[in-house]
Parts: C-alpha cells; sequence; structure tokens
C-alpha cells in the first residue's frame, strides 16, 4: 500500500482495493455510506475508481475514490476562462488556439469524497482536495489539465458549497434538484 503524510496533521492517505475496511465508517449520509458499504467494492473490482483512505494515526476519517473523465466544457465556460472571469490551464496555448477547439478535455474526476461524522467541520476534506491537486501537478506523466466532481445534492444536503470553497467552478448551469458537476484547474 502506498502512504503519503498530509501536512502536519499525521494524516495518511493509501490506496487500497479493499473496502470491507470502510465497514464501520459513517459520513451521516444514509444514501453515501449504503453506497459504500454495498457497492463501492463493486465499482472498485471492475476498475470504475481507485479507493484511497484517509487515516488519522490508525482510525479512518476519510476515504475518496478517483477515476479518470473526458471533462466536457461548454462554450461558454471557456469564454469566461480565455477572459480571465475564470481560471484557466497554464498551458501554452497554439497561436491558433487549437487547445480550446477539444469538445473533452483530460481530467481527474473525484468519484466519491466523505469524512466521518465524528471528523466533519476539521478541514480534513479541503485536505484531501488540495493533496489530490499536488499529486496531480507533481505527476509528470499526468497531462490532465483539470479535477472534476460531480457534487452531492441530496436530502437537504450539497456538497456545492463545499466545493466552491475549495475552488471548484461549476461546469454547468446549477439546476435546483440535481448533482452539480464541478472542475477545478490543476496548477502546476
Amino acid at each position: 500500500m502506498e502512504k503519503q503524510n498530509l501536512n502536519t496533521r499525521k494524516l495518511t492517505i493509501e490506496k487500497t482495493k479493499d473496502s470491507s475496511l470502510l465497514s464501520d465508517f459513517s459520513c451521516g449520509i444514509e444514501s453515501i455510506d449504503d453506497f459504500i458499504h454495498s457497492e463501492l467494492q463493486s465499482y472498485v473490482d471492475m476498475g470504475n475508481c481507485q479507493l484511497f483512505l484517509v487515516r488519522e494515526n490508525s482510525v479512518i476519517v476519510a476515504m475518496y475514490c478517483l477515476d479518470n473523465l473526458n471533462l466536457y466544457i461548454s462554450e461558454m465556460t471557456k469564454s469566461k476562462m480565455r477572459e480571465g472571469a475564470k481560471p484557466m490551464p497554464q498551458k501554452d496555448l497554439d497561436p491558433d488556439d487549437f487547445y480550446w477547439l477539444k469538445p473533452f478535455f483530460d481530467s481527474v474526476e473525484i468519484t466519491y469524497l466523505a469524512v466521518d461524522k465524528s471528523k466533519q467541520h476539521n478541514h480534513i476534506g479541503s485536505f484531501i482536495i488540495e493533496y489530490i491537486l499536488k499529486e496531480i501537478a507533481a505527476d509528470n506523466n499526468n497531462i490532465c489539465d483539470f479535477v472534476a466532481v460531480r457534487a452531492l445534492k441530496c436530502n437537504g444536503y450539497s456538497a456545492i458549497p463545499f466545493y466552491k470553497k475549495c475552488g471548484f467552478y461549476a461546469a454547468e448551469e446549477e439546476q435546483a434538484e440535481r448533482n452539480l458537476f464541478m472542475y477545478r484547474v490543476v496548477i502546476r
């Protein structure tokens, strides 16, 4: 298993293929907890995502999953990036601007991110986001310019404010009763 230290909090991240390690884990959102305990292992087994556990000392305090994604960016969002209203990749764009002609862009998607209900509001989620971004930026083999997420909205809960605080922007128009597809630019 791969382990990395996160800042000075004595948090470690380990990649695993065994979701049974989360049998006692609960984020307090019933639909997410049900998914983690009954369906996550099949997603990991099928290769739909890579599972990471975050521990404080030996206790699991959070989990997240990553996958590769082709991010669609609307023409309106591309225009806002070029105008400077939204961050854009730090690439030397070609004179003919072919980069922006692509309909899809390589990205890493945070498919799941949950913090144990007893550890929420301790900035663990934002530490995870920053860790993911630093790892992607430092990986010379990774060509993606974006991290994407479908911010959950369900039963009176919304992850959208959390992701906005972490520097994510809507990749589509926000709708009242729907998960919101969001992105953040990887800074190298």
